[in-house]
C-alpha cells in the first residue's frame, strides 16, 4: 500500500481505478480528488482520496475492496460512501525518516 501516496494519487486525479465488488465483479471508479486532511504533519502522512462512484447508484457500503491501477498496482484499501456519488479513502501513517 506504499505506493498509494499523496503524491502519485494527485497526478491520477481524473484517472480511473478498478474496483472489485462483494459480487466478484470488478467497475471502474475515477479519482476526483487527494487532499491533506488535518492530522498530516512531519510525523504523520494523512490525506484523504475521492473516488466517483456514480455508475454504482449507491450500491457500495462501507467496507475494504480491492482496487488496482497499471502504475501503483493492487491494495485492498477501507472506503466510506460520502454520498450516492462518492466514495472516501483515508490514509494516516506515521513517517519513518531513513
Amino acid at each position: 500500500m506504499e505506493q498509494f501516496t499523496f503524491e502519485r494519487l494527485e497526478k491520477l486525479v481524473g484517472d480511473n481505478m478498478s474496483m472489485s465488488l462483494d459480487d466478484g465483479t470488478s467497475v471502474d471508479v475515477e479519482i476526483t480528488g487527494v487532499t491533506r486532511t488535518g492530522t498530516h504533519s512531519k510525523t504523520w502522512e494523512s490525506f484523504a482520496l475521492y473516488l466517483d462512484s456514480s455508475g454504482l447508484n449507491g450500491a457500495v457500503e462501507q467496507g475494504t475492496y480491492l482496487f488496482g491501477h497499471d502504475s501503483l498496482g493492487e491494495a485492498s484499501l477501507f472506503v466510506s460512501p460520502n454520498s450516492e456519488k462518492e466514495l472516501e479513502v483515508i490514509f494516516s501513517r506515521k513517517v519513518t525518516h531513513a
